[in-house]
């Protein structure tokens, strides 16, 4: 193949004057395409930078958001943790409370209990020993120890007419019941009357009433004023006493 100068040379014209056309009518707009779209990506760079920025900012402060709410659910629990055990100490102490004085509780009526047990227990004892006192004087005691205590009396009469004389009664005339365990002789039934008259200065009806179960001795009954000089009444009178005192 022969090389042709001229059509070469033609051929390098015809490219400069087609670069030459293509620069006058293509690369202002290209170039302004390409500087618009520069503007357009940094635009597009420095929006994606400040949401990135403002993403991280977000992050941060939702971060900071989470550690305050994980501040607060901390001090919430610690708060609740507190007010749970202070709420368990005082559920413990009241719990502890009751049961004290529910043992209070039982305790007194344990002691009041021990207590009715014990009195009731005395107070049997006290009424078996005494009956059978009784029943023990009952088959020993005879009408000679009755008249032994019909004698002390008389003996001692003197003080009991004389509480007789310090009641204050209008009556010119006293009546006298004179209870006794065996039947009494009216020898020793008128010198009663007339002791009692001596010393009362007043008139003085003496009413005899026999009751066995005085065992032995007498009663003297002036008014409401009972004394009492017979077995049974001195087993009454200890048997009062030891439940007085035990």
């Amino acid at each position: 193949m022969k090389f042709d100068i001229w059509t070469f040379l033609f051929q390098v014209i015809n490219f400069i004057v087609l670069l030459l056309i293509l620069k006058r009518l293509l690369y202002k707009p290209i170039k302004e395409i390409m500087e618009k779209r520069k503007g357009i990506i940094e635009k597009t760079i420095q929006e994606a930078n400040e949401a990135k920025k403002e993403a991280l900012e977000l992050k941060e402060k939702h971060q900071e958001e989470l550690n305050k709410l994980k501040e607060v659910k901390i001090q919430a629990m610690e708060k609740m943790r507190g007010e749970v055990e202070l709420e368990r100490k005082e559920l413990i102490a009241k719990a502890e409370k009751e049961a004290d004085e529910t043992v209070e509780k039982e305790r007194a009526i344990f002691d009041i209990e021990k207590r009715r047990l014990e009195a009731e227990l005395k107070d049997r004892a006290i009424e078996t020993v005494s009956v059978l006192a009784l029943n023990l004087l009952r088959d020993i005691s005879d009408e000679e120890l009755h008249k032994s205590i019909w004698m002390k009396l008389l003996r001692e009469i003197g003080g009991i007419a004389s509480d007789i004389a310090n009641m204050k009664v209008k009556d010119d005339k006293i009546t006298i019941s004179l209870i006794t365990s065996y039947p009494i002789e009216d020898a020793e039934l008128r010198k009663f009357q007339e002791t009692m008259e001596s010393q009362i200065s007043k008139k003085v009806t003496v009413n005899t009433i026999i009751d066995e179960t005085l065992v032995a001795g007498v009663k003297i009954k002036s008014y409401d004023v009972v004394y009492d000089f017979s077995l049974s009444g001195q087993i009454d009178a200890l048997k009062f006493r030891l439940k007085e005192s035990v």
